[in-house]
């Protein structure tokens, strides 16, 4: 298993690769349009070294904006059409709510499910 750890002033990102295919990135601080880009060169970067099934735990992330969702739509886009999926775990009440407010809670598989984590 591989690890990268990237840090900027807002946000940590970590990930652990599991095989040829698998990773997990964690997230822990602000998403947003001042710390976007470090985070999108990190999924492009998977999908260079073919991973296609990608576990974003968001329980450490305590903001994000529409910037930060528009870059977890492009990775969900990303592996969707490498046949693989992106699953969301943990994310915060207020993470959860911008999903919600945009329709991706919808579109997006994200866990635990609403009922779930009530």
């Amino acid at each position: 298993m591989a690890l990268q750890v990237s840090r900027t002033d807002l946000l940590t990102t970590e990930i652990r690769k599991s095989g040829q295919q698998h990773a997990l990135v964690m997230l822990d601080g602000e998403l947003d349009i001042s710390t976007v880009a470090p985070l999108y060169e990190k999924f492009a970067e998977l999908a260079r070294e073919g991973i296609n099934h990608v576990a974003l735990n968001l329980a450490e992330l305590e903001f994000m904006d529409s910037t930060g969702l528009s870059v977890i739509i492009a990775e969900h886009k990303r592996t969707t059409s490498m046949d693989g999926e992106l699953i969301i775990f943990s994310p915060s009440a207020r993470v959860r709510k911008l999903f919600e407010v945009a329709g991706m809670d919808r579109y997006l598989n994200i866990r635990p499910l609403r009922e779930e984590a009530s």
